[in-house]
């Protein structure tokens, strides 16, 4: 059984995909090209973009063309003749229409629609950052469980030496049988947990696929980190400039602003021109034809709506405040996901030293409890427990050298500066400025 268990480990370590050395940045880079999730949040920005667009058009005049021609015949009979007159009349006409005055309503739109198409954009920043952690978290948990299933896996051999000693010393008569059950059962556990040590490798390289899109090659060593503040009270600041999630509210106020003004249009007189002209033609009989020009103006003032307008304006003013209040409370949560990141951080750094020196104090420890045992003054489990002390060190160092760079980059993320830039990915920016289909408004981010 041991050995078609150390036959799944090679598998799940050496059968890849992808060749081997693959780096961190190769993971992010193909996780920020082609994570569908990530492609689908950028599509939904150029679809709100184009709404600065839609609202821009209430500027202009709407301009519409339309013809016609249809055919009739008309037979009579009576007296001594009988009448035909088949008859094709042709009409073709165009009307133009422009706004002129709409209480501020169509200013407030574009300034809506230009507020959304920000907001959005730093929503996708955010998801950018979530996609880029989530891949990032993918790469370094594969790296870990693999040292844990080779932890574990290099811990069932131990034990199996040590049976084999044990069992050795019973037939001999220097140790009982109480021993060599301790050591079998020891043996038992290991091998119990380096198969839950495989079952966790290969979810977090399903993980991988899901974020990266293929599957994990022999992974390298994750690069250092990017330069981090080094006081929350920088973290602090950095977070309140550029946090997507604190930008994408204050975003939401400002459209929530530009509502309250829509509203209030709806209370003032709305004043457009239009023009018309048309010709008909062959109307009545063969080479008739009449040519009509209308131009006018009209004015449109509301008197009585049952209190519909107002209780929108008081609708939207209400809205405004719960954006305003939104800002508030998300500045708050930044501030709280900010200063629990870099505790973490510190917190996973001293789980570090502390785990190195434990390890290094284990080692000498195993070591000298292996030789009073083999002069008899030590027992079987105090070997046992000596190994066991070791084996729980090592996968402690494991986890908190995974977890101190997670939380980097749980830090980064808080800030608003996991991106591809700040993690120096070799792609192409995706710039949602470049796809603004005939919008000129600013992207630049927010400050």
């Amino acid at each position: 059984m041991i050995k078609q268990i150390g036959y799944a480990l090679v598998l799940a370590i050496s059968s890849v995909g992808l060749a081997s050395g693959q780096s961190l940045e190769d993971s992010l880079a193909l996780a920020y090209t082609s994570n569908p999730t990530l492609q689908a949040e950028r599509a939904r920005v150029r679809a709100v973009a184009e709404g600065v667009v839609q609202a821009r058009a209430g500027y202009l005049p709407n301009v519409s063309a339309s013809a016609g021609i249809s055919r009739s015949r008309t037979e009579s009979s009576g007296g001594f003749f009988n009448q035909a007159n088949t008859v094709t009349p042709k009409n073709y006409s165009i009307n133009a229409s422009q706004a002129v005055w709409r209480g501020g309503r169509i200013t407030g739109a574009i300034d809506q629609a230009e507020a959304n198409a920000l907001a959005a954009q730093e929503n996708l920043r955010a998801i950018e950052q979530s996609i880029l952690l989530e891949a990032a978290t993918a790469f370094m948990n594969i790296r870990r469980d693999t040292e844990i299933a080779e932890i574990r896996n290099n811990n069932v051999a131990v034990l199996d030496a040590q049976l084999q000693a044990a069992e050795d010393r019973f037939e001999v008569g220097e140790i009982t049988r109480t021993d060599v059950a301790q050591a079998e059962a020891r043996r038992s556990a290991a091998r119990a947990q380096f198969a839950a040590a495989l079952a966790q490798l290969a979810s977090s390289r399903a993980a991988y696929v899901r974020v990266v899109g293929q599957a994990p090659g022999t992974l390298a060593d994750a690069p250092p980190l990017p330069t981090l503040p080094e006081t929350l009270e920088d973290a602090n600041e950095i977070a309140a400039d550029f946090s997507p999630t604190l930008r994408q509210a204050a975003f939401a106020e400002e459209a929530a602003q530009a509502n309250i003004r829509i509203a209030r249009g709806a209370l003032a007189p709305d004043v457009s021109l239009s023009a018309s002209a048309g010709t008909r033609r062959d109307s009545s009989f063969s080479g008739d034809q009449s040519d009509s020009y209308s131009i006018g103006a009209s004015v449109s003032i509301p008197i009585f709506t049952g209190g519909l307008n107002r209780s929108r304006v008081r609708a939207a003013a209400h809205s405004a405040d719960q954006a305003r209040l939104q800002v508030t409370a998300t500045r708050r949560l930044v501030e709280e996901n900010t200063t629990n990141a870099f505790n973490n951080l510190v917190a996973t750094e001293s789980v570090i030293a502390s785990s190195s020196q434990s390890v290094r104090a284990n080692e000498i420890a195993l070591e000298g409890v292996q030789q009073e045992a083999f002069v008899g003054l030590r027992t079987t489990l105090d070997v046992l427990n000596a190994e066991q002390e070791l084996l729980d060190a090592r996968l402690t160092l494991v986890t908190a050298e995974r977890d101190a760079y997670i939380a980097g980059l749980v830090l980064l993320q808080s800030m608003g500066l996991l991106t591809a830039e700040t993690l120096g990915l070799n792609v192409d920016i995706y710039d949602p400025a470049r796809y603004e289909s005939g919008s000129n408004i600013d992207l630049t981010p927010w400050n």
